[in-house]
């Protein structure tokens, strides 16, 4: 079938022919298997926000808690390079949590990634958290007059509906704690009587107002 032909000159003359695209198309394989083979080997870290959700009623947080943590995530390069801190998220949850000091858990189970991606390490790998049991006890709410107004000096009495609110602290909370204090601006011109829906603020300690921290509050004058 090869009668007359010299068999080694023609493989030979086969490779050599296009000798410069053959080695470009040998590197571009060698490239794209190098690609496709370090895909899964990239890692890159990333600093979260910890956010912490489901504090048991009744209780509250005491202890300064850790609220950032490093998360090192691998993937494809393709997807690490387009990924934001915003996309990652990590979260402990303390709904069966008690009174007392809480050494909580923190893996690849706490954070959520976009798929594709795999958490390789987590720190720190636990969270401290201090819980402690909160009181309930309603208070006085008082009138505090802001501003200057001539009006103040004609004030007769004070209407406030309701004139209590529950509230929830600590008990050293409390012990500073007697009244709550609901902020009013008074009008420069006279009337018999004025009225103002009031938000009382609360800043003391973990004290929480419980339920609507409105009141209404009507503020009548002598004519």
């Amino acid at each position: 079938m090869f009668k007359g032909i010299d068999v080694g000159h023609f493989f030979r003359g086969v490779f050599r022919k296009n000798l410069g695209l053959k080695a470009f198309a040998l590197l571009l394989s060698v490239a794209l298997w190098w690609f496709v083979a370090g895909e899964n080997k990239v890692q890159v870290g990333f600093v979260v926000p910890l956010e912490i959700r489901n504090v048991p009623p009744g209780l509250t947080i005491t202890n300064k808690v850790e609220r950032q943590v490093e998360v090192r995530l691998a993937g494809p390069p393709s997807l690490l390079a387009a990924l934001q801190t915003t996309d990652i998220s990590a979260a402990i949850d303390l709904a069966n949590a008690k009174a007392g000091r809480q050494m909580v858990p923190l893996d690849e189970r706490s954070i959520k990634s976009p798929p594709g991606l795999k958490v390789q390490h987590v720190y720190p790998g636990t969270i401290d958290v201090y819980l402690e049991r909160l009181e309930s006890r309603k208070l006085p709410v008082v009138v505090r007059f802001i501003g200057v107004s001539e009006a103040r000096r004609k004030v007769s009495k004070i209407e406030i509906l309701p004139s209590s609110l529950e509230v929830e602290a600590l008990p050293d909370d409390f012990a500073r704690l007697k009244s709550l204090p609901a902020p009013v601006l008074l009008p420069d011109t006279g009337t018999e009587a004025y009225t103002e829906n009031v938000r009382v603020e609360l800043r003391e300690g973990h004290a929480k107002i419980v339920g609507n921290s409105i009141v209404r509050v009507t503020v009548h004058f002598r004519k």
